[in-house]
Formats: C-alpha cells, sequence, structure tokens
C-alpha cells in the first residue's frame, strides 16, 4: 500500500514538473520572439487586445440585450390566463399571423390560440402563464390534441414559467415548439419567431 502511494507521488510530481517546464519553456519562447521580432510581436498583442475587448463589448451587450426582453416580458407577471391568451394572440397578430382566434377556455381541449402563420401553416398555441415549473404532464396533454384534434401544422406551447428537462424533453419527441420566458421574451421584443417545427 505505501509503495503505490509512493509511486503515484512521484507520478504527479513529475507532471508537476513537466508541466512547470513546459510553461518556462514557452515563456522563453515568447521572450525570445518579442527580442528578434518586435513589430510583430506587437501586432500580436494588438490583435489580442482587440479580441479581447470585442469579447467582453458583446458579453455586456448580450447582457444588456437580455435584461432588455426581460423587461418586456415583465408586463405579463400580473396578467390572468385569459389575458395571457390575449397577449399572446396580440403577439401573433404583430408578428404577421393571420385570422388569429383566442378559443381558450373550458372545453378547448388545448388550444387557446389558433391562427395562420406568415407562411400559411396552421398554428395551435396552448398558453401557460406559470411562475413555477412547468412539468412534462402538461406537455403531454397539449401533444394528445395538438394535431389529431386542432390538425396543427405547428403546435406552440407558450409559458412564462420554467419547463423542466423532462418537459423539454417530451416537447422535443412530439415536435412541439417549447416557448419559454426568455425565447417569449425574444420574441416580444423582435415580434419574430422562428417555427422550427
Amino acid at each position: 500500500m505505501t509503495r503505490r502511494k509512493r509511486r503515484r507521488g512521484k507520478r504527479s510530481n513529475a507532471a508537476t514538473l513537466a508541466a512547470i517546464g513546459g510553461c518556462l519553456l514557452a515563456v522563453s519562447a515568447v521572450v525570445q520572439v518579442v527580442r528578434e521580432h518586435p513589430v510583430i510581436a506587437s501586432l500580436i498583442a494588438l490583435a489580442a487586445l482587440a479580441g479581447l475587448t470585442a469579447w467582453l463589448y458583446l458579453r455586456w451587450a448580450r447582457a444588456r440585450q437580455m435584461a432588455e426582453h426581460e423587461r418586456n416580458v415583465a408586463v405579463t407577471d400580473h396578467m390572468t390566463g385569459p389575458e395571457f391568451e390575449q397577449f399572446v394572440a396580440r403577439l401573433m397578430r404583430a408578428s404577421g399571423y393571420r385570422d388569429v382566434i383566442v378559443c381558450g377556455g373550458s372545453g378547448d381541449m388545448g388550444a387557446d390560440v389558433i391562427g395562420q402563420s406568415p407562411c400559411g401553416r396552421r398554428v395551435v398555441v396552448q398558453c401557460k402563464r406559470y411562475r413555477g415549473t412547468l412539468g412534462s404532464p402538461h406537455v403531454q396533454r397539449f401533444a394528445g390534441t395538438a394535431r389529431d384534434i386542432h390538425r396543427a401544422d405547428v403546435a406552440l406551447l407558450v409559458t412564462t414559467g420554467r419547463p423542466t428537462a423532462q418537459a423539454r424533453e417530451v416537447a422535443l419527441r412530439c415536435r412541439i415548439m417549447l416557448v419559454d420566458r426568455p425565447a417569449l421574451a425574444q420574441w416580444v421584443s423582435t415580434q419574430v419567431l422562428d417555427l422550427k417545427h
């Protein structure tokens, strides 16, 4: 047992020394290049700085855009279920959907909004205004009616909640397009929804 521990210790020490040696060689090579080619080294440093600056700017812009999207969808937080259905219908109309009708209510069999996409596909939407998580049973129930009963070309489940991993998996299997809160926020901001199914 003691010999094994010693061997492992020697191996890890050797690996550490090799890594340190490799780093020292790399630093030495960089110093040599800088001495022999200062102009090229300066250009490389400037390019690296420009790349870092661009990366930081893109991260900042993305964070700002996400904050803006979140503000735009926050109006749904205090809506009732029927108000959220009307909100989604208005959003569909603003996005170029035609013949949009709200049919939610008791006996709707999962279809809250129905309309025609800009390219003429029949879109059946179920709206779930939730604060918490959206589980797979909601997706399964909608999957059972969207195409067979409502003849959907595209089945769309729009939610303000957070779909579980299992709900996302079921949606993928059943070809249901899941529009969660971040995707809804982007749709509200851009008024464009890419129908993948």
